[in-house]
């Protein structure tokens, strides 16, 4: 994880740069996981040791959801058998593995505004670019609010790390990890403000407008300060990027963001299987 000396002087770990991410690992478990239908044997989740949170979703939505998700996909990935096998009209169902990947760092630019996209990889294994924003005042209140997260590796001092490239040279998927084991992580004072916020409108500068300004405005400065000063709270982004963007730009209750969602990823399946 690289090290950066803040505006107050401090050196501290940035966990939300593209150098603290292994796009190329990222980007080859993507590929795995669209060949093989789960993940590699060297990729381990550790999100279930994060502390947790309600959702906000009561559990006869989820239920409700469930049930027409079922129903819809149950009518879709079914095939009529094929003649000789002895089961001529018959619909056999077909087996489909659905993966959701959840990230701060995904996306790239329009193939036409920057082909070589450091995370085009990433953006090309994905097939719906679901973006959720969230206005600044948001994300500092629940970002400090929180007491911290586990990570994939430690948190060892700045005079014993290296800095390292945000691509590894081979990925042996098959491999057991034998990556560094878990760390907690602690944001430090003020981490929203020197790292957090200003890392996510530069990494997301291409699809940021300037706040209260139209589409066919959307000339940002290159200059960092200003350009946090033209974005503002982040919610005025572009409908014309590649990305769909959430209803209500981040403010929508989360039922509303789960149903936008789920309605979604099943029209894109519906769409993709009568094409097949």
């Amino acid at each position: 994880i690289p090290y950066t000396t803040t505006a107050s002087g401090k050196t501290v770990q940035d966990w939300d740069t593209i150098d603290a991410i292994d796009v190329k690992f990222l980007s080859s478990a993507l590929s795995y996981v669209r060949e093989h239908g789960h993940l590699p044997p060297r990729l381990k989740s550790i999100q279930d040791l994060n502390e947790k949170s309600d959702s906000g979703v009561d559990e006869e939505t989820i239920l409700q959801l469930q049930k027409e998700v079922g129903g819809r996909l149950c009518s879709l990935f079914q095939r009529q058998q094929q003649p000789g096998s002895g089961n001529e009209g018959i619909m056999a169902p077909v087996k489909r593995t659905i993966a959701f990947l959840e990230g701060f760092l995904l996306y790239s630019p329009p193939e036409s505004e920057d082909k070589d996209h450091f995370l085009r990889p990433v953006h090309e294994n994905i097939d719906v670019h679901l973006f959720l924003p969230a206005p600044y005042d948001m994300v500092k209140s629940r970002r400090e609010s929180r007491s911290g997260y586990v990570t994939s590796g430690p948190a060892p001092e700045p005079t014993l790390l290296p800095q390292r490239s945000s691509v590894s040279d081979e990925v042996d998927l098959e491999g057991e990890d034998d990556r560094p084991p878990q760390n907690f992580w602690t944001d430090p004072p003020g981490y929203v403000d020197d790292i957090v916020w200003p890392r996510y409108v530069q990494d997301h500068a291409w699809l940021f407008l300037p706040e209260g300004e139209s589409q066919k405005s959307n000339t940002l400065s290159a200059d960092s300060q200003e350009l946090l000063n033209q974005v503002g709270q982040g919610v005025n982004l572009r409908t014309n990027a590649g990305v769909i963007v959430a209803p209500g730009r981040g403010t929508k209750p989360m039922v509303d963001i789960l149903k936008w969602a789920v309605e979604e990823v099943l029209k894109y399946l519906e769409t993709t299987q009568r094409r097949e």
